[in-house]
Protein backbone atom coordinates (compact mmCIF):
# COMPACT_ATOMS: atom_id res chain seq x y z
CA UNK A 1 0.00 0.00 0.00
CA UNK A 2 1.02 3.21 -1.02
CA UNK A 3 1.03 5.88 2.20
CA UNK A 4 1.66 9.57 2.43
CA UNK A 5 1.24 12.09 5.28
CA UNK A 6 0.23 15.51 5.33
CA UNK A 7 1.78 18.21 7.99
CA UNK A 8 -0.27 21.53 7.92
CA UNK A 9 -0.08 24.63 9.59
CA UNK A 10 -1.72 27.84 9.56
CA UNK A 11 2.19 29.45 8.06
CA UNK A 12 4.23 32.78 8.40
CA UNK A 13 5.80 34.78 6.61
CA UNK A 14 9.31 33.93 6.02
CA UNK A 15 10.71 37.31 4.35
CA UNK A 16 9.52 41.05 4.88
CA UNK A 17 7.90 40.87 1.26
CA UNK A 18 5.12 37.91 2.56
CA UNK A 19 4.32 39.99 5.64
CA UNK A 20 1.40 41.46 3.76
CA UNK A 21 -0.16 38.43 1.54
CA UNK A 22 -0.04 36.49 4.60
CA UNK A 23 -1.76 39.08 6.73
CA UNK A 24 -4.00 39.37 3.98
CA UNK A 25 -4.90 35.63 3.64
CA UNK A 26 -4.95 35.11 7.59
CA UNK A 27 -7.59 38.34 8.27
CA UNK A 28 -9.93 37.39 4.98
CA UNK A 29 -10.54 33.83 6.59
CA UNK A 30 -13.92 34.11 8.38
CA UNK A 31 -13.84 30.90 10.23
CA UNK A 32 -10.80 32.27 11.98
CA UNK A 33 -11.95 35.77 13.02
CA UNK A 34 -14.96 36.99 12.40
CA UNK A 35 -15.10 40.84 12.31
CA UNK A 36 -18.55 40.97 12.99
CA UNK A 37 -19.22 42.66 9.55
CA UNK A 38 -21.21 41.25 6.39
CA UNK A 39 -19.27 38.37 4.41
CA UNK A 40 -18.61 40.51 1.56
CA UNK A 41 -17.16 42.70 3.64
CA UNK A 42 -14.76 40.35 5.16
CA UNK A 43 -11.82 40.73 2.70
CA UNK A 44 -12.04 44.65 1.98
CA UNK A 45 -11.38 44.94 6.18
CA UNK A 46 -8.92 41.92 5.69
CA UNK A 47 -6.98 44.24 3.23
CA UNK A 48 -7.42 47.40 5.67
CA UNK A 49 -6.07 45.84 8.29
CA UNK A 50 -3.34 44.20 6.78
CA UNK A 51 -2.47 47.39 4.76
CA UNK A 52 -1.99 49.41 7.97
CA UNK A 53 -0.65 46.11 10.14
CA UNK A 54 2.36 45.59 7.47
CA UNK A 55 4.51 48.38 8.66
CA UNK A 56 3.45 48.31 12.34
CA UNK A 57 4.68 44.24 12.80
CA UNK A 58 7.74 44.69 9.99
CA UNK A 59 9.99 45.96 12.61
CA UNK A 60 9.57 42.91 14.95
CA UNK A 61 10.50 39.95 11.58
CA UNK A 62 13.35 42.71 11.12
CA UNK A 63 14.34 42.08 14.99
CA UNK A 64 14.20 37.75 14.74
CA UNK A 65 16.00 38.11 11.41
CA UNK A 66 14.27 39.73 8.96
CA UNK A 67 11.22 37.09 8.90
CA UNK A 68 10.06 33.97 10.72
CA UNK A 69 11.93 30.58 10.68
CA UNK A 70 8.05 28.99 11.54
CA UNK A 71 8.09 27.25 8.03
CA UNK A 72 11.93 26.26 7.73
CA UNK A 73 11.58 24.86 11.13
CA UNK A 74 8.07 22.54 9.89
CA UNK A 75 9.89 21.44 6.86
CA UNK A 76 12.49 20.23 9.62
CA UNK A 77 9.96 18.75 11.00
CA UNK A 78 8.76 16.93 7.78
CA UNK A 79 11.99 15.40 6.63
CA UNK A 80 12.75 13.92 10.22
CA UNK A 81 9.16 12.87 10.49
CA UNK A 82 9.65 11.24 6.84
CA UNK A 83 12.61 9.55 8.10
CA UNK A 84 11.20 8.35 11.52
CA UNK A 85 8.43 6.92 9.65
CA UNK A 86 9.30 5.66 6.40
CA UNK A 87 6.50 7.88 5.48
CA UNK A 88 6.58 9.97 1.99
CA UNK A 89 5.50 13.49 4.05
CA UNK A 90 4.36 16.74 2.72
CA UNK A 91 4.02 20.52 4.00
CA UNK A 92 1.28 22.66 3.08
CA UNK A 93 0.38 25.83 4.84
CA UNK A 94 -2.86 27.54 4.84
CA UNK A 95 -1.84 31.37 4.65
CA UNK A 96 2.19 31.10 3.67
CA UNK A 97 4.40 29.51 1.04
CA UNK A 98 4.15 26.24 0.54
CA UNK A 99 0.48 26.60 0.16
CA UNK A 100 -2.02 24.05 0.65
CA UNK A 101 -3.67 24.48 -2.48
CA UNK A 102 -0.07 24.12 -4.24
CA UNK A 103 0.86 20.97 -2.32
CA UNK A 104 -2.62 18.93 -2.43
CA UNK A 105 -1.58 18.88 -6.33
CA UNK A 106 1.87 17.02 -5.35
CA UNK A 107 -0.28 14.58 -3.58
CA UNK A 108 -2.64 13.53 -6.35
CA UNK A 109 0.22 13.11 -8.65
CA UNK A 110 2.03 10.80 -5.84
CA UNK A 111 -1.22 9.59 -5.86
CA UNK A 112 -1.03 7.69 -2.16
CA UNK A 113 -3.85 4.98 -1.27
CA UNK A 114 -3.93 6.12 2.10
CA UNK A 115 -3.38 9.70 3.28
CA UNK A 116 -2.89 10.76 7.12
CA UNK A 117 -3.54 14.33 7.78
CA UNK A 118 -1.83 15.78 10.76
CA UNK A 119 -1.74 19.33 12.16
CA UNK A 120 1.48 21.17 14.14
CA UNK A 121 -1.71 21.83 16.29
CA UNK A 122 -0.95 20.14 19.20
CA UNK A 123 -4.87 21.26 20.71
CA UNK A 124 -7.68 21.45 18.15
CA UNK A 125 -9.55 24.73 17.81
CA UNK A 126 -11.91 25.29 14.83
CA UNK A 127 -9.92 28.08 14.23
CA UNK A 128 -6.52 26.07 13.68
CA UNK A 129 -6.68 22.44 13.14
CA UNK A 130 -10.13 22.97 12.15
CA UNK A 131 -9.43 25.40 9.30
CA UNK A 132 -6.70 23.37 8.43
CA UNK A 133 -8.68 20.39 7.56
CA UNK A 134 -11.61 22.71 5.99
CA UNK A 135 -9.43 23.71 3.20
CA UNK A 136 -7.68 20.36 2.97
CA UNK A 137 -11.40 18.95 2.31
CA UNK A 138 -11.31 21.75 -0.16
CA UNK A 139 -8.47 21.76 -2.04
CA UNK A 140 -7.88 17.97 -2.24
CA UNK A 141 -9.42 15.33 -4.77
CA UNK A 142 -11.77 13.18 -3.02
CA UNK A 143 -10.13 10.47 -5.15
CA UNK A 144 -7.58 10.35 -2.29
CA UNK A 145 -8.68 8.47 0.75
CA UNK A 146 -7.26 10.78 3.86
CA UNK A 147 -8.13 10.05 7.58
CA UNK A 148 -7.49 13.45 9.89
CA UNK A 149 -6.00 13.67 13.34
CA UNK A 150 -7.66 15.77 14.80
CA UNK A 151 -5.74 16.33 18.41
CA UNK A 152 -2.50 14.90 20.18
CA UNK A 153 -2.62 16.91 23.21
CA UNK A 154 -2.03 14.11 25.54
CA UNK A 155 0.40 11.87 23.49
CA UNK A 156 3.21 10.85 26.26
CA UNK A 157 5.76 11.65 24.03
CA UNK A 158 4.47 15.22 23.65
CA UNK A 159 4.21 15.78 27.23
CA UNK A 160 7.30 14.19 28.10
CA UNK A 161 8.92 16.59 26.03
CA UNK A 162 7.28 19.57 27.56
CA UNK A 163 8.07 18.02 30.41
CA UNK A 164 12.35 17.45 30.12
CA UNK A 165 11.75 21.01 28.04
CA UNK A 166 10.97 22.84 31.52
CA UNK A 167 13.03 20.76 33.69
CA UNK A 168 16.36 21.68 31.90
CA UNK A 169 15.35 25.72 32.92
CA UNK A 170 13.99 24.99 36.23
CA UNK A 171 17.82 24.02 37.90
CA UNK A 172 18.70 27.49 37.59
CA UNK A 173 15.55 28.76 39.65
CA UNK A 174 15.13 28.57 43.44
CA UNK A 175 11.49 29.69 43.74
CA UNK A 176 10.26 29.18 40.01
CA UNK A 177 6.68 29.59 38.68
CA UNK A 178 5.91 28.27 35.88
CA UNK A 179 3.77 30.23 33.53
CA UNK A 180 2.13 28.57 30.19
CA UNK A 181 1.36 30.84 27.61
CA UNK A 182 -0.82 29.91 24.56
CA UNK A 183 -2.17 31.49 21.64
CA UNK A 184 -5.50 33.58 22.72
CA UNK A 185 -8.84 32.95 20.18
CA UNK A 186 -11.38 35.02 20.05
CA UNK A 187 -13.65 34.74 23.10
CA UNK A 188 -17.12 34.02 21.25
CA UNK A 189 -14.84 31.06 19.42
CA UNK A 190 -14.87 29.04 22.51
CA UNK A 191 -18.29 30.71 23.97
CA UNK A 192 -19.56 28.34 20.63
CA UNK A 193 -18.36 25.52 21.99
CA UNK A 194 -14.55 25.18 20.97
CA UNK A 195 -12.39 22.35 22.89
CA UNK A 196 -9.14 24.20 22.22
CA UNK A 197 -9.57 25.70 25.91
CA UNK A 198 -9.88 22.59 27.92
CA UNK A 199 -7.12 20.26 25.72
CA UNK A 200 -4.79 23.19 26.98
CA UNK A 201 -5.90 23.09 30.45
CA UNK A 202 -5.58 18.53 29.87
CA UNK A 203 -2.02 19.28 28.32
CA UNK A 204 -0.80 21.35 31.52
CA UNK A 205 -2.65 19.10 34.01
CA UNK A 206 -0.49 16.03 32.51
CA UNK A 207 2.79 18.13 32.41
CA UNK A 208 2.71 19.23 35.77
CA UNK A 209 2.01 15.76 37.44
CA UNK A 210 6.09 16.18 37.32
CA UNK A 211 6.38 19.23 38.84
CA UNK A 212 3.69 19.29 41.47
CA UNK A 213 5.43 21.43 44.32
CA UNK A 214 5.60 24.16 41.92
CA UNK A 215 2.83 26.90 41.21
CA UNK A 216 1.69 27.56 37.67
CA UNK A 217 -0.99 29.34 35.01
CA UNK A 218 -2.36 29.36 32.11
CA UNK A 219 -2.24 32.57 30.11
CA UNK A 220 -2.94 33.75 26.38
CA UNK A 221 -1.40 36.01 24.08
CA UNK A 222 -1.62 36.99 20.53
CA UNK A 223 -4.71 39.09 20.73
CA UNK A 224 -5.11 41.72 17.05
CA UNK A 225 -8.19 43.85 17.30
CA UNK A 226 -11.14 45.26 18.53
CA UNK A 227 -13.14 41.81 19.62
CA UNK A 228 -13.01 40.06 22.64
CA UNK A 229 -10.11 37.44 23.19
CA UNK A 230 -9.18 34.76 26.03
CA UNK A 231 -7.90 35.62 29.20
CA UNK A 232 -5.96 36.56 31.42
CA UNK A 233 -3.69 37.91 29.03
CA UNK A 234 -0.21 36.91 29.29
CA UNK A 235 0.52 40.68 30.21
CA UNK A 236 -2.20 40.49 32.82
CA UNK A 237 -0.65 37.55 34.52
CA UNK A 238 3.14 39.04 34.31
CA UNK A 239 1.73 42.06 36.36
CA UNK A 240 -0.34 39.94 38.81
CA UNK A 241 3.12 38.02 39.84
CA UNK A 242 4.48 41.18 40.64
CA UNK A 243 1.60 42.27 43.04
CA UNK A 244 1.89 38.59 44.80
CA UNK A 245 5.71 39.48 44.89
CA UNK A 246 7.00 36.61 43.05
CA UNK A 247 10.35 36.56 41.66
CA UNK A 248 11.27 34.44 39.53
CA UNK A 249 8.91 33.25 36.32
CA UNK A 250 9.70 30.36 33.94
CA UNK A 251 7.37 30.80 30.76
CA UNK A 252 6.34 27.93 28.60
CA UNK A 253 4.65 28.55 25.12
CA UNK A 254 2.18 25.89 25.37
CA UNK A 255 0.03 26.03 22.06
CA UNK A 256 3.57 25.89 19.90
CA UNK A 257 6.06 23.59 18.91
CA UNK A 258 8.94 25.50 17.20
CA UNK A 259 9.97 29.23 17.55
CA UNK A 260 8.47 31.96 15.78
CA UNK A 261 7.19 35.44 15.92
CA UNK A 262 5.32 34.94 18.86
CA UNK A 263 7.94 33.27 20.46
CA UNK A 264 10.78 35.09 19.28
CA UNK A 265 9.95 38.86 19.40
CA UNK A 266 6.24 38.65 21.52
CA UNK A 267 7.13 36.23 24.46
CA UNK A 268 11.17 37.03 24.25
CA UNK A 269 11.52 40.79 23.58
CA UNK A 270 8.05 42.55 24.69
CA UNK A 271 6.55 40.54 27.45
CA UNK A 272 10.85 40.13 28.71
CA UNK A 273 11.32 44.08 28.22
CA UNK A 274 8.24 44.06 30.90
CA UNK A 275 8.81 41.13 33.13
CA UNK A 276 12.42 43.05 33.63
CA UNK A 277 10.70 46.74 34.53
CA UNK A 278 8.28 44.51 36.95
CA UNK A 279 11.60 43.44 38.07
CA UNK A 280 10.89 39.66 37.52
CA UNK A 281 13.36 36.76 36.81
CA UNK A 282 12.36 36.01 33.52
CA UNK A 283 12.94 33.11 31.41
CA UNK A 284 11.55 31.42 28.46
CA UNK A 285 11.67 27.61 27.53
CA UNK A 286 13.07 27.80 23.98
CA UNK A 287 11.45 24.86 21.77
CA UNK A 288 13.61 22.05 20.62
CA UNK A 289 11.28 21.34 17.38
CA UNK A 290 14.20 18.57 16.25
CA UNK A 291 13.76 16.66 19.46
CA UNK A 292 13.30 13.07 18.68
CA UNK A 293 10.36 13.17 21.28
CA UNK A 294 8.29 15.61 19.56
CA UNK A 295 8.83 13.69 16.41
CA UNK A 296 8.02 10.14 17.68
CA UNK A 297 5.04 12.28 19.31
CA UNK A 298 3.96 13.01 15.25
CA UNK A 299 5.09 9.43 14.35
CA UNK A 300 2.88 8.24 17.06
CA UNK A 301 -0.22 9.34 15.85
CA UNK A 302 0.50 8.11 12.30
CA UNK A 303 0.99 4.74 13.76
CA UNK A 304 -2.41 4.50 15.78
CA UNK A 305 -3.93 5.12 12.43
CA UNK A 306 -1.97 2.50 10.46
CA UNK A 307 -3.05 -0.01 13.16
CA UNK A 308 -6.37 0.59 12.64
Amino acid sequence: MREAILLTYMGAPSTLDEIKPFLFRLFSDRDLINFGVPAFLQKPLAYLISTFRTPKVKPQYEAIGGGSPLVRYALDQANLLEKETGIKTFLGMLYSKPLLKEVVKEIERYSPDRLYVLTLYPQYSVATAGACFRDVEKFLSKKINYTFIKSWCRNSYYIEWIQKSIGKELKDLKEPFILFSAHSLPKYIVENGDIYVNEIEDTVKLVMEKFKEIPYKISYQSKVGPIKWLEPSTEEVLKELKEEKRKEVLVFPISFISEHIETLYELDVEYGELANELGLNYKRVKLDHKNLLLIKALSSEIDKLRKE
